[in-house]
């Protein structure tokens, strides 16, 4: 679960020079490589993209459109077609209980991509049940609503496949728990 969450931090934040670090380094390349063996899934190769297009399609696709956000960041969005709604109030519930708090200066909602991706990772080792519930309860229900909307969406191709990918080990890792 670590790396399901480590990916999902570093990709769903808005794109800057960490990604930027990430991509050149190889290091998201050789994560998303490792994961997909780890679930005897064919590794996806990272579309190569300037940063400059990837924060055009983070913001095209998770941040401002004129014609309406395709995939809004908001994990329990997907799950009550609301922002601020039930599934969030559970989600906030959820952290109190596991001990997690927004960090100093988190200026978005406690539900967004990036910081449910930080709780997974933070969660994996210490308790691995409960990061599998927060990625399973919260991550996969907004994969499974929007990996589509995101192939169709993403000029770049970079979401699209990180999602495509995330999914696929989700669901992997649920067949094998089967």
């Amino acid at each position: 679960m670590e790396w399901i969450g480590l990916i999902t931090a570093a990709t769903f934040r808005s794109p800057g020079k960490a990604l930027e670090r990430d991509l050149q380094s190889g290091s998201l390349q050789s994560a998303l490589e490792q994961l997909a063996k780890q679930h005897e899934l064919t590794p996806p190769r990272l579309p190569r993209a300037p940063l400059s297009e990837l924060q055009a399609a983070y913001t095209r696709l998770f941040a401002a459109n004129p014609a309406g956000l395709p995939a809004p960041p908001y994990a329990a969005y997907a799950l009550d077609d609301q922002l601020m709604g039930k599934a969030q109030e559970a989600l906030e519930a959820f952290y109190s209980e596991h001990g997690l708090a927004p960090r100093d200066g988190w200026r978005d909602l406690p539900d967004h991509l990036s910081a449910l991706g930080e709780a997974i990772a933070l969660l994996a080792n210490p308790n691995p049940e409960a990061a599998r519930a927060l990625a399973f309860g919260y991550l996969k229900p907004w994969l499974e609503r929007y990996v589509d909307v995101i192939a169709k969406e993403d000029t770049t191709g970079f979401y699209a496949t990180v999602c495509t990918l995330l999914k696929n080990v989700l669901e992997a890792e649920d067949e094998a728990q089967s």
